[in-house]
Order: C-alpha cells, then structure tokens, then sequence
C-alpha cells in the first residue's frame, strides 16, 4: 500500500490516521499513474466501477480517493503541463443525474481541464436497458463527444453488465469491480476490489453478461481500499439523498402525467365515461377512483393542451 496526497490530508484529518495521506493499493496506484501520464498529451479517460450487482460495498467510496488522487497529481506533479486550476470539491466534482453530468462536464471542460468528475448512481441514466430513452440518449451523445475535455470520468453503476456496450468495451479504458468477503465471525468486510483492463472487462461483458456471470474472464488482479472519504462524510450523503429524492419526484410528476394522459385519451378518444373508466380501473386493480379524480385529471390534460395553442 502506498501513502498519497499527503498535502491535503494531514495527519489527524481522520479518525485513527497516524500519518499524512492516506493508503493506496501499489498495483491501482500504478495503473492510475499511467493514465495521468498520458492525460495532458491530449487524452481523457473513463473508469468504470461496479459492486458486482450489489449496494452498499464501498463503490462510491473507492471512486472519491481515485478521484481525490487524480486531482492531487495533476496539481503537484503535473503541474507544468496545465494552464488552469485543477478542481476538487463535493460541489464541482460529483454528479448524481445525468443532466447535471453534462453541464459539469461542459464547466469542467472549458475552465479546469485534468480535473476529475464522478457520476454516481449512474444506472439512472446510463442503463443498457434505458438506451432508448431520451435522457440517456442525451448521456450517450455526450460521452462520445466530451473527449476533447481532457478529463478523468469516473461512473459509479451497481452492475457491470448495465452499461451499455458502447460504454463498457470502447468508452471505458478499465474496470474496478467492489466487493466483499465475510470473516472467520461472519461479518462482510468491505474494502475489496477487481481490476480489468480494456481488453479483460471486454472480455467479462461479451462471456458474462447474459448470465450476469463476474468468473466469466480473468481479472487483471485485485486488490484493497480502505474507509477514507476524502471530503466531508455527512454532506456527500446529504447531497446524495437530496438528489434521489429529486430523482423519485421527477418520476412520480412523470407517473401523474402518464395516468392523467390514459384517462384523456379513454374519455376523449375511446368516448368513455368517467364512470366507466372508473369502473374499468376498479374491476383490474380492485381499488376504487373517485370520478372526481378522473375529471379533474382529464381536465387538467384539456387546460394543458389549450394551453399549448
């Protein structure tokens, strides 16, 4: 394990740390210096990261100190190569919807290229099984197009096997796949993970993915990560939440929608009463609409297409 950013995080910043910086596993070290090597000769990159299908295994957690030491780097040794600041913070850095990926990446892009940018939760957008939907078609476009950004994109999805293929074999230029074990007491130890290169996660996605199957290619090697978050803890979760709950309001406005255009088109297309609408829904679901409902939600559909005209 080797000891990193050591400026940022003097010893005492966390919890138990004996030292300054906090510890990276040598073989991942490595692998990201290669790319930071490259970065400012006109490169960008993409690294993927998954949980094997699972939650709450330290995904976001390994994507930070990736992210943290990308930055420091590209701060302190690569310093020559750039003209403008290196950005790291919980504001600047993370994304958690894919709208918002696109306009960071577009600020980060033109005023702090080298920077890194993490999209959490990323399987809300960026799902193989989304593709046809217009804001992950937004997303793909923009993953196609934001090399000229020279950034290190780092997109955090529970499951591998969700990306999409333009994104998991040519997009990405690696895999770290987080896990966990249990020990002698059974108690799940996070701090786990495996890594693909290009062509090894090419491989795991075109032999596994129809039976979900991680043993199906060989890793690269693997690895640990300790529990080190390299911003403030309680804001991320903070920041986190507030942004899943926007998420659940979004598609329960979009749900609404949805129901109040099928009672607008059974009345005023199909020529079904309210009541008869009503009854319908009763018979199939045994859960009783109130006319008033239907009404009022049919005419909220009208007054909305009139107001289009």
């Amino acid at each position: 394990m080797a000891r990193v950013c050591q400026q940022w995080f003097p010893k005492g910043t966390y919890k138990g740390q004996e030292d300054d910086g906090f510890f990276m596993d040598d073989k991942l070290k490595r692998q990201l210096d290669i790319l930071l090597k490259n970065l400012p000769h006109d490169w960008d990159f993409t690294i993927l990261i998954s949980g094997s299908g699972e939650v709450r295994v330290g995904k976001s957690v390994i994507a930070m100190q990736i992210a943290v030491y990308c930055a420091y780097e590209m701060t302190y040794t690569y310093a020559k190569y750039r003209s403008k600041e290196i950005k790291w913070d919980l504001k600047t850095n993370f994304c958690f919807d894919g709208l918002n990926l696109i306009k960071t990446g577009h600020f980060l892009g033109a005023n702090h290229p080298y920077s890194p940018l993490i999209y959490d939760e990323a399987g809300a957008d960026i799902d193989a099984k989304k593709i046809m939907n217009r804001s992950t078609q937004q997303i793909m476009d923009y993953m196609r197009e934001c090399g000229q950004y020279n950034l290190i994109n780092i997109l955090v999805i529970p499951d591998f096997f969700d990306f999409p293929k333009g994104i998991a074999i040519t997009r990405s230029i690696c895999l770290i796949d987080v896990t966990y074990f249990a020990n002698q007491d059974d108690l799940f130890m996070r701090g786990y993970f495996n890594f693909y290169s290009r062509r090894q996660k090419k491989e795991l996605y075109l032999k596994g993915k129809r039976m979900l199957d991680y043993m199906a290619a060989k890793r690269n090697f693997d690895g640990r990560f300790i529990n080190f978050f390299p911003i403030d803890e309680g804001e991320y979760r903070q920041m986190k939440m507030d942004a899943l709950k926007r998420r659940d309001s979004q598609y329960r406005d979009k749900t609404l929608l949805q129901r109040n255009a099928a009672f607008y088109i059974l009345n005023q297309e199909l020529n079904m009463t309210h009541e008869e609408i009503g009854r319908r829904i009763e018979q199939i679901t045994a859960v009783y609409t109130p006319r008033t409902t239907i009404t009022d939600a049919i005419n909220g559909v009208i007054l909305a297409k009139k107001g289009d005209v």
